[in-house]
């Protein structure tokens, strides 16, 4: 292992060049006391300048921006883009929900878990099963400053600070006691908030002991109506090529589905009529087609309405920090943390569907609207049917003149109906739970009044708990749907409690037949009934525990003629484990007992041989995650130098370099995801990870630095060992020839190895004499991610297409599950499932660069005016983003300035242009952030017919005055965030057509709240 790690430390230090650091960097460290020596962060080596960019935002810079907290303040700057947050409506497979209850920074739009989080240095564990952290669980009230290393740092740090770090630093010598309590509420009269903390310091029992205690939560907004872009029913349509762009239309409606139910049987005299609002049969207006198929505009097709679009959050936490000095060299410390969080919102898409629409007579698109007066036709056992509905003769909930109609001597004894489930859908909620604690403690110390040293230990422990409530448990659903009056006591009764007695204990009937005119959203059903049908509720909990011990020392080893040649030595062990519970450990449906759809209905699969059911029906209507178990040990060292090459030359005041390299070797096991007997898989691996760069002093007003880095991001135990998680989709089998929808189950791979990115970086600070108080940074950077851990799923037509070329012999196969083999291309060979597994199948390369201008002035000493006013510029602009997957006819996208709504988007330029102006006790702070255009999609084979949404500019406003009351200083605060009221953009991603309703179109960094007013008073004494 030694030489290995030797080889790779001198490989990277012959590249070394100049850089330097971070003037913010230096102004910490020249700010502090000259007791103290502060380590910058991007180096372990106290006193050195990091040779990689470092940005820093003190804590009441970022509580003028934004008082709700520091992470969201630290969220604007412009370097984060594509992170989570409370205040982005997100949508997924499932429908409306998701938002995890925090922020989870992202820079450079790289993916979160792709960016490292410290609290004073260390590591922190991660709060979400995934590993990545939620920076509004550190203790808010006690940060002193954050610095964001912007280039690659695994050599220092380790694992995941591919892209970068971002280090919380406590104030750890605060003495007193100070408190916040805010409150706010939307310009719309909704999003109700409040936050309330106190933090304490003081000397203890010969020691310091610092604490914090917060509060905050923020109400939803419950109905997406509530905003101008809610119910208006936005969709692409089209197909996205040159013949047949895409096109933005309004007032989509899902045409094959009524929200009281829609006849599709062709033999049924009720075909193409609805289910009114009242229960009775009507006619049904299936609106103008497009040139998507089942995607209407207008008529009385289903669309989602009336669902969360902000959820509610809640966040609790408490942390406390206690050192003593045990000799005069000796100082130890200990310190506790735990936050509770919380998301709750509610809306889903539920669609009952036997099949899709097909049209006859003349379409000729316009716009992406038929022209010609097609006819719409409605087809049963199609493949888009889903959780089909079948009524037989005899439903107890239809009128006796409806069973006549619909019933006829001689005629068929059942009809297909399709539904949108506005009723069922607005019941469904998810409950996510986040608890994090962390324990930790350490010794730090000088040795031989030269080296600095540490050892640390730390123990954290997560859980999360996703629960669904009013999830339909589809067993119950089948049995509740097939009512009957039962013959002995003419009572209305589930057929199944007398087919099968004892089957289905308090089975209540479900009446489906039309929803509630007079309640939004609500049903015909009894409450017994849709009791029935959503108890017990889904859940799933993941906990995580992570063991970490550290040591490091550091300080000069000799003098060199132009400097202290210094050094940091490190070692590291950590022990993770992943541990995965579910109340749905096994997500298969179960026909047993229930009359389903008659015989050959369906296509024949081995869980319906006979034909009476799709093979995408699960018995719970929404996923539910499988269980998993994994855990791993990893071993880490480290060496850095930092050594002064020429000094008080001409043209070169200072010219030092930086080198530093990590060796790590892990191990893995855990139960193998796609086993069925739960068997277990180990794997090991090990990576190298170095950094070179220097610092040039040119002048005393020009600093010119650049670095050079192999980073990795190692898979995490989720990425490795998640089991099953099932979703329904449908394509095209080009073995096969056949149509249809398969199941798909996500899950991990352990076999995956280390992403590896290699990062450049070049820029320089300016710091000019002739103009005090101003300072300047520039900073390229350029990063390639190979065998980037990329999801790869059995369904990709891709994937289908390359293993059918191949016969079955490509890897790619395996996510492929047929009853027979590739010879047998008869239907009956149709895939059983796919599956979707982690890959180390992309490569990623980003390039851009990033400016902060600052400047800070006394206005009396060049203008009549008092007071001081800064000004602080932010630029960071991503040249490209680009991704391809090394699979055969993969596209290359670029997703600097475009979009893949609703999920990412990503302007080339974001900027943020902040005034302070202090006069005396009053205080104004205006910030205006700029986001460029973008395109409508990163994929350039795509065809739009739709504008690039508009550039972006959105103000934000904070006055705060400081006074005093009961002989005790106050600071009250106003603020508005978005000043102008400035209202989103619409864009739509095309997958959204067939979920109308359910996707909030808007960018994921436009502001969808609207003004925002917030009002509080801060204290310390």
């Amino acid at each position: 292992m030694r030489s290995h790690y030797l080889k790779t430390f001198l490989a990277g230090t012959v590249s070394a060049f100049a850089l330097a650091t971070s003037v913010h960097a230096q102004t910490v460290a020249a700010d502090a006391p000259a007791t103290e020596s502060v380590t910058v962060t991007g180096t372990r080596i106290s006193g050195t300048d990091t040779p990689t960019p470092v940005q820093v935002q003190t804590a009441a810079q970022l509580q003028d921006i934004t008082p709700a907290s520091i992470s969201e303040g630290l969220d604007k700057n412009p370097i984060f883009m594509g992170g989570s947050t409370p205040n982005n409506a997100t949508t997924g497979a499932n429908g409306r929900g998701g938002n995890l209850p925090g922020y989870f920074l992202n820079l450079r739009n790289l993916g979160t878990i792709r960016t490292l989080v410290l609290l004073d240095g260390h590591r922190v564990p991660g709060t979400n099963y995934d590993t990545t952290v939620d920076t509004q669980s550190l203790p808010q009230l006690l940060v002193q400053r954050v610095e964001t290393v912007t280039g690659g740092a695994s050599a220092v740090y380790g694992s995941d600070a591919v892209t970068g770090v971002v280090n919380f630093i406590l104030d750890h010598k605060f003495d007193g006691l100070k408190g916040v309590f805010q409150g706010g509420i939307s310009d719309y009269g909704d999003r109700r908030g409040m936050r309330a903390g106190l933090a304490g310091g003081e000397d203890l029992l010969g020691g310091h002991l610092i604490w914090s205690a917060e509060y905050k939560d923020s109400d939803a907004i419950t109905d997406s109506a509530a905003r101008p872009l809610g119910n208006k029913g936005y969709s692409v349509v089209g197909g996205g090529t040159a013949a047949s762009p895409y096109y933005l239309v309004q007032n989509i409606r899902q045409a094959n589905t009524a929200p009281g139910g829609l006849i599709t049987s062709a033999n049924s005299p009720g075909y193409g009529m609805q289910f009114l609002s009242n229960g009775q049969l009507g006619a049904f207006n299936p609106g103008t087609p497009t040139a998507t198929t089942n995607f209407n505009i207008g008529g009385d097709g289903g669309i989602e309405h009336n669902e969360y679009l902000l959820p509610v959050t809640n966040n609790a936490q408490f942390f406390a920090h206690y050192d003593h000095d045990i000799t005069g060299n000796v100082t130890g410390w200990i310190e506790a943390r735990y936050a509770l969080e919380r998301s709750y919102e509610a809306g889903q898409i539920f669609t009952n569907t036997s099949g899709g629409n097909t049209l006859t007579g003349n379409c000729t698109p316009v716009n992406g609207v038929c022209t010609g007066n097609p006819t719409v036709n409605y087809t049963n056992n199609g493949s888009g049917a889903q959780y089909p509905i079948t009524i037989y003769s005899g439903n107890a909930f239809l009128t006796p003149a409806q069973q006549a109609f619909l019933f006829p001597a001689g005629g068929a004894t059942s009809f297909q109906m399709n539904r949108m489930d506005n009723d069922l859908m607005s019941k469904l909620s998810l409950d996510n739970h986040m608890g994090a604690l962390q324990v930790s403690g350490g010794l730090k110390g000088t040795l031989l009044d030269k080296y600095d040293w540490d050892f640390s230990y730390s123990h954290g422990e997560t859980r999360n708990q996703l629960t669904s409530r009013g999830n339909i448990n589809s067993s119950r659903f089948f049995a509740a749907i097939d009512a009957v009056k039962d013959p002995t006591t003419g009572n209305i009764v589930c057929n199944v409690s007398i087919t099968a007695p004892g089957a289905f204990p308090g089975c209540a009937p479900l009446n489906l037949f039309g929803q509630s005119a007079t309640v939004t959203n609500g049903s015909n059903a009894s409450q017994a009934a849709l009791n029935y049908i959503q108890n017990p509720p889904t859940s799933w909990t993941a906990h995580n525990g992570l063991d970490d011990f550290s040591g490091n020392i550091n300080g000069t080893l000799f003098d060199l003629p132009a400097g202290p040649l210094k050094a940091a030595v490190g070692v590291e062990y950590r022990l993770a484990s992943l541990d995965v519970t579910s109340t749905t450990p096994d997500n298969t449906f179960n026909p047993q007992y229930l009359r389903l759809a008659p015989p050959g209905t369906f296509a024949s699969t081995t869980a319906s041989p006979t034909g009476t059911f799709p093979a995408p029906n699960l018995s719970r209507f929404k996923e539910v995650q499988s269980p998993g178990r994994g855990s791993e040990n990893v071993s880490e060292a480290n060496l850095e130098l930092d050594a002064p090459l020429l000094k008080d030359l001409p043209g070169i005041e200072l010219l030092s370099v930086n080198a530093a390299a990590r060796y790590t070797e892990y191990h893995v096991g855990g139960i193998d995801p796609t086993s069925t007997d739960g068997a277990s898989t180990k794997a090991s691996f090990s990576a190298s990870t170095w950094k070179v760069g220097a610092e040039w002093q040119v002048i005393d007003d020009l600093k010119i630095r650049a670095s050079r880095s192999r980073d990795i991001r190692a898979p995490t135990l989720w990425d490795l060992f998640q089991g099953p998680l099932t979703t329904t989709s449908g394509n095209l089998d080009p073995l096969t020839g056949v149509s249809g929808s398969v199941n798909t189950s996500s899950v991990g791979n352990p076999q995956l190895k280390p992403e590896v990115a290699r990062q450049t970086t070049v820029g320089g600070v300016f710091t000019p004499t002739f103009l005090p108080g101003f300072t300047a940074t520039f900073d390229y950077f350029h990063i390639v991610i190979a065998n980037q851990i990329a999801a790869i799923s059995g369904n990709n037509q891709t994937v289908l297409n390359t293993c059918e070329s191949s016969g079955g012999s490509s890897p790619l196969c395996n996510l492929i599950v047929r009853p027979g083999a590739y010879n047998d291309t008869s239907a009956t060979n149709f895939p059983l499932l796919y599956l979707s597994a982690p890959q180390n199948t992309q490569t990623t390369w980003s390039e851009g660069f990033d400016v902060e201008a600052n400047y800070q002035t006394d206005l009396t000493e060049w203008t009549p005016l008092p007071g001081m006013l800064d000004f602080n510029l932010m630029w960071s602009h991503t040249t490209l983003l680009k991704s391809v997957l090394t699979l055969p006819g993969s596209v290359t996208t670029d997703i600097a300035g475009a979009a893949n709504a609703p999920g990412a988007a990503l302007p080339r330029d974001k900027a943020a242009f902040t005034v302070d102006y202090t006069l005396d006790a009053l205080n104004v702070d205006v910030q205006e952030r700029y986001y460029s255009p973008v395109r409508q999609n990163a994929d350039p084979t795509i065809v739009y017919d739709i504008p690039n949404v508009p550039s972006y500019f959105i103000t934000d406003l904070n006055l705060a005055y400081d006074f005093d009351a009961a002989n005790m200083p106050f600071t009250g605060f106003l603020h508005i965030d978005n000043l102008f009221n400035k209202q989103p953009d619409v864009i739509q991603a095309s997958g959204y057509t067939g979920s109308p309703g359910m996707n909030y179109p808007v960018l994921p960094y436009e502001d969808l709240i609207g003004r925002y007013y917030t009002v509080g008073v801060r204290f310390k004494m």
